[in-house]
């Protein structure tokens, strides 16, 4: 008896520990096509790691510590975004960009650019 009480007992922690590993969600992360930029030149911002087929929203801080009005994007089937930012209207400076899940709550990694 106490061989079986064992076994299932192995059998069901390799179990939890199986199930944590597939559904730990690494936490999302953002990154822009160039950390430097010309006024007027696109940005991309690519997101992943997100959650599949859900929306995002997308937070800009310019270069005086306010923020833009957040931006909602939905995700593809891979849990990825891609999205144009036009610098035309941009101030000259630094700019921080994140995203937030809205299915997990969880915030991604923030990635910066500068426009010249």
């Amino acid at each position: 008896m106490r061989r079986i009480t064992g076994l299932f007992s192995r059998a069901v922690l390799a179990s939890l520990v199986l199930v944590a590993v597939l559904y730990a969600q690494k936490k999302p992360e953002v990154s822009v096509s160039t950390a430097r930029v010309k006024m007027g030149d696109p940005v991309l911002l690519t997101g992943t790691g997100f959650t599949p087929d859900r929306s995002v929203m997308s937070h800009l801080r310019r270069p005086d510590g306010s923020e833009y009005n957040p931006l909602r994007f939905r995700t593809d089937a891979r849990g990825q975004f891609i999205h144009k930012i036009d610098t035309v209207m941009l101030d000259i400076g630094n700019f921080e960009v994140w995203a937030e899940d809205e299915a997990s709550k969880t915030l991604s990694s923030r990635a910066q650019f500068t426009v010249e």
